[in-house]
C-alpha cells in the first residue's frame, strides 16, 4: 500500500528541447522510483503521473474536454457526499472561474492542474489548508511539480542545495508557512495560491483570504456559535470518517475525544481502534480521560507506554527526504508501534486531534478583551468580557481593563504586538544571532499571514495559528507501510467556521476552548469537558536526550550546523556536558537541532550525476 502521490510536468509545447526533457523525465520515473506510476493526464505541455490512487479516498479527478485534473480528495460543501467525479458542468465552471469554483463549492485536500485550451493558460492551484503538498523544481525548460520531496530526490540528475536563508527564518518562525523552502532549487505553490501560466506571462493570486472570512457573517451569540461549531465539526469529521472502513485514532484529551465522538456518530461509521501514548510522569498521563471516551463509544483501546529506549535516533539517517528541516521534532514518530498497529488492523488511516488547540483557540493570551473593545468599544458586556479574559489569561482585572483602554484609544500595531506576545518566552540561547538576525524574517512568511496595523490582535493570533497551517502529509519515518494521516481539524469548513467566531466567544466562560466544551458537553464524559490541564511529553524528551547525549555530541559539535556558525559551538559544547534537567533550553529543541543537522548532511552528501545529451534522446 502506498500513499497517493503525483509528479506533474509543465513546459511550453513549442519548445522542442523542453519537450525532449519532459519525455526523458517520464521515462526515468518508474526506473528510479519504488512506486508504480501511471500517466493520469497528458496534453498541451502538461503531463500528470500518479501512484497510489484509490477511488473514494485520494484520487485523480479528470476534467472533461481536456480541462486538466484535480489531484487529491474533494467533498461537497453541503457534506452530502464525497465527490467521485467532476461532470462536464462542474468541469466547465472550474475553468470559467479560473479555479475559484473549487474553493467556493468544495473542500478537501487537493492540488488542481487546470488547462484552458482556448487561451492556452494553465492554472495550478492548492487548497486553502495546504493539506496536500505542491513543490516544484526546474529542469531544462520543464517545471516539475510534485507532492513528495523524496520522489524528486530519486532523480539523481536534479541538483538540490541548502537554502541558508530559509534556515534563518525557520529558527525564528519554526512552525509557520513560509514562501520559500529549505532548498534553493525547490519552490512551493502556497496554500490558497493559484499560479496562472499563460503563453506570454506568468502571475500569481490568492483565491482564499482568512482575514476576509473572519470579518464576514461574524457570530457573536454563544448559543448560535456553539450550534454552528458543533454542526460544522460533526459534519466535517463525519464526512472524513466515511471514506474509510477501518481507522486508528490517537486518543488523548478534549480535542481527540471530540474527533472520536464525531467519528462514532458518523453516518458511515468506520471500525475504530483507539490508542493512547502515556509516560510514567504525571504530566504525560491522560489515560483516566481516554479510557472514559473509549468506553462511552465502545471502541477498542490500546495503551502504549513511551519508552525512551525505543526511540532510535539513528532512524533519522534513513528517513525520507524533506524539502525543509522539521519545524517541530516529534520523537513519537520514532516508535513505530502505531504503524504496526495500523498494519495489524488493516487500517487505511490514522486520525489525530492535532489542530484542535489551533482552531478552538487555546493560546493563554487575554486577547479576547482587546478584540471586544476593538469591535464594540466600551459597551454593556465590557466588564463581563474583561473578567473572563482575566480568568483566561490569569491576570488581574485591573490589568485587563487598562489593556482594553489602551487598545481602544492608543492601540499598538497588530503584527509587532502579537509577535512580541507569542515569542516573549521563546528561548534560543545556542543560536548565533549574527547568523540568524532578529528582524526582517516576516518577509518570508505567507503573505496572508501579515496583517494590517489596525487588525484585531486576537483574531490575528487565531489566523496565525490555524489558517495556512499545514502539517506534513507524508510520514517521513515510514518507509514501508503507508496509512493516510488525517488531521481532521485543519480542514476548510472547520477553519472557516471558527474564524467567524470572535476570540471572546471562543474562550466562553474565560476558559481555553470554552466554546468547544459548551458545544460538545453532551457528547463527552463530564471529566473530559471540565478538565483544564494538558499532558506534556517533556520528561520523555529529556530521557531521550540523556540517553543519546553521546550521539548528539558527536553529530552537533563536528557538524555543519556548528561549522556554518548557526549554533554557537562553545555554548553547545557546554550544554552537551550536562544532562537534560540542567539545559538552558528544552531537550526537545536540542533534539530538533540534531534533526536539522541530519537533514543538512543528507542533502550536502547526496550524490548527483550529470546527464549527457545523448541520454536525453528518448
Amino acid at each position: 500500500m502506498t500513499m497517493y502521490r503525483y509528479i506533474a510536468l509543465v513546459w511550453n509545447r513549442t519548445d522542442r528541447e523542453a519537450a525532449k526533457a519532459a519525455r526523458f523525465i517520464a521515462a526515468k520515473l518508474n526506473e528510479v522510483s519504488p512506486h508504480q506510476w501511471r500517466q493520469a493526464w497528458d496534453g498541451a505541455g502538461l503531463a500528470i503521473y500518479d501512484a497510489g490512487a484509490e477511488r473514494g479516498r485520494m484520487q485523480t479527478y479528470r476534467l472533461h474536454r481536456d480541462g486538466g485534473a484535480v489531484l487529491g480528495r474533494l467533498f461537497r460543501n453541503d457534506y452530502t457526499s464525497q465527490i467521485a467525479d467532476l461532470d462536464e458542468t462542474e468541469s466547465r465552471k472550474c475553468l470559467e472561474t479560473r479555479g475559484q469554483h473549487l474553493i467556493d463549492n468544495y473542500w478537501g485536500r487537493y492540488v488542481a492542474f487546470l488547462h484552458d485550451a482556448a487561451s492556452g493558460t494553465k492554472y495550478i492551484m492548492r487548497d486553502p489548508t495546504g493539506a496536500f503538498p505542491c513543490f516544484s523544481t526546474p529542469y531544462r525548460g520543464v517545471e516539475i511539480y510534485f507532492s513528495d520531496m523524496q520522489d524528486a530526490a530519486n532523480f539523481d540528475f536534479l541538483p538540490f542545495t541548502v537554502n541558508w536563508e530559509y534556515l534563518k527564518t525557520n529558527i525564528m518562525f519554526p512552525m509557520y508557512q513560509k514562501t520559500h523552502t529549505g532548498l534553493n532549487e525547490v519552490g512551493e505553490v502556497l496554500p490558497a495560491e493559484c499560479l496562472e501560466i499563460g503563453p506570454f506571462e506568468r502571475k500569481s493570486r490568492f483565491v482564499w483570504d482568512p482575514t476576509e472570512i473572519s470579518q464576514t457573517d461574524v457570530v457573536e451569540d454563544p448559543e448560535e456559535a456553539a450550534a454552528l461549531l458543533r454542526a460544522t465539526v460533526k459534519s466535517t469529521i463525519g464526512a472524513l470518517a466515511g471514506c474509510y472502513d477501518r481507522v486508528v485514532h490517537n486518543l488523548g484529551g478534549l480535542d481527540s475525544s471530540i474527533v472520536l465522538a464525531c467519528m462514532a456518530q458518523a453516518p458511515k461509521r468506520p471500525e475504530i481502534t483507539c490508542i493512547n501514548y502515556f509516560t510514567k510522569s504525571p504530566g504525560g498521563e491522560e489515560r483516566f480521560y481516554s479510557r472514559q471516551a473509549a468506553d462511552k463509544f465502545g471502541v477498542p483501546f490500546i495503551e502504549l507506554e513511551l519508552d525512551y529506549r525505543k526511540a532510535d535516533l539513528t532512524k533519522l539517517f534513513h528517513s525520507n527526504k524533506l524539502a525543509r528541516p522539521p519545524g517541530y521534532f516529534d520523537c513519537v514518530g520514532l516508535i513505530n508501534d502505531v504503524l504496526g498497529i495500523a498494519k495489524e488492523k488493516q487500517a487505511q488511516a490514522l486520525f489525530y486531534g492535532v489542530g484542535g488547540d489551533n482552531v478552538f483557540f487555546q493560546p493563554a493570551l487575554s486577547l479576547g478583551a482587546l478584540d471586544y473593545v476593538h469591535a464594540r468599544g466600551f459597551g454593556r458586556d465590557t466588564l463581563r468580557v474583561g473578567m473572563e479574559a482575566a480568568r483566561y489569561g490569569r491576570k488581574s482585572l485591573f490589568k485587563i481593563l487598562r489593556g482594553m483602554a489602551k487598545e481602544r484609544f492608543i492601540p499598538a500595531p497588530c503584527y509587532r504586538y502579537v509577535r512580541d506576545e507569542l515569542f516573549k518566552d521563546y528561548k534560543i540561547p545556542f543560536i548565533n544571532l549574527d547568523f540568524a538576525g532578529t528582524d526582517g524574517h516576516e518577509k518570508f512568511l505567507h503573505p496572508l499571514l501579515i496583517p494590517n496595523d489596525g487588525m484585531a490582535k486576537g483574531k490575528f493570533v487565531h489566523i496565525f495559528c490555524c489558517a495556512l497551517f499545514s502539517i506534513e502529509y507524508y510520514d517521513h519515518w515510514d518507509m514501508n507501510y503507508f496509512a493516510e494521516r488525517v488531521h481532521a481539524y485543519l480542514t476548510q469548513p472547520i477553519i472557516e467556521a471558527c474564524l467567524r467566531i470572535p476570540i471572546w466567544v471562543l474562550t466562553h466562560g474565560g476558559i481555553d476552548r470554552g466554546l468547544a466544551r459548551k458545544a460538545f458537553q453532551h457528547d463527552l464524559p463530564r471529566d473530559i469537558v471540565i478538565r483544564h490541564t494538558k499532558s506534556t511529553p517533556g520528561p520523555y524528551y529529556r530521557d531521550i536526550y540523556d540517553h543519546n547525549i553521546d550521539l548528539l555530541r558527536e553529530w552537533l559539535l563536528e557538524g555543519v550546523i556548528v561549522e556554518e556558525k548557526v549554533l554557537l559551538r562553545d555554548r553547545v559544547e557546554q550544554a552537551l556536558s550536562k544532562k537534560g534537567l540542567f539545559l538552558e533550553t528544552s531537550p526537545q529543541q536540542m533534539l530538533g537541532y540534531f534533526a536539522t543537522e541530519v537533514w543538512l548532511r543528507g542533502w550536502i552528501d547526496r550524490p548527483m550525476k550529470q546527464v549527457k545529451s545523448k541520454e536525453m534522446a528518448v
